[in-house]
């Protein structure tokens, strides 16, 4: 995955708001931290961004350690309001455990390479999972920020609050219906 035209904006510009919205925005597609956000967190260091301007301090709200894509949603959407190291490691944490990064062979033979000619539809359907997984998170996050923004806008009379609220829920629902796909 290549470092978003938004992170890169905001890096050059040093909004550090813009990074961490960026970088908050990566998990949804890289939810076991295995592609995209180590890429989009070690451009920021690259190019001069401190960790210690990057992180604001941890605001002491209770983390569970609970392994569930209820939890994984409430810390991201936490994340969103406090993006502290420690927060953004036992997500990180959880992530992993919730969503394994598949195994792929290290290398071929001849005789395998014949084989993988004769069975190329097995890596579509591994890439199309991929964008599967993509599709869901995504529409995950924009109904569960429409969700959430009518039910903050009804109820708390703050619509920004639900829906930040609604797509970090959408996140994991999103991210779980394409892992039982």
């Amino acid at each position: 995955m290549a470092v978003s035209e938004k992170l890169k904006e905001a890096v050059s510009s040093r909004n550090y708001v813009g990074i961490r919205d960026a970088l908050w925005a990566r998990i949804a597609l890289d939810p076991n931290f295995s592609k995209g956000f180590p890429e989009s967190f070690n451009y920021c260091l690259e190019q001069g961004i401190l960790e210690k301007d990057l992180f604001e301090e941890h605001d002491n709200r209770p983390m569970s350690d609970e392994v569930s894509n209820d939890n994984f949603s409430e810390l991201c959407g936490e994340l969103r309001t406090n993006f502290s190291k420690e927060r953004l490691e036992k997500i990180k944490e959880i992530g992993r455990q919730l969503y394994p990064v598949e195994e792929k062979p290290k290398s071929q033979t001849s005789a395998q390479t014949s084989e993988t000619h004769r069975t190329t539809s097995s890596s579509t359907k591994s890439d199309s999972s991929d964008s599967g997984l993509l599709i869901a998170v995504g529409a995950g996050i924009l109904l569960g920020a429409i969700g959430g923004g009518i039910l903050g806008g009804l109820l708390l009379k703050k619509a920004f609050v639900g829906a930040i609220a609604g797509a970090a829920i959408g996140v994991g629902v999103g991210a779980a219906v394409a892992k039982n796909r």
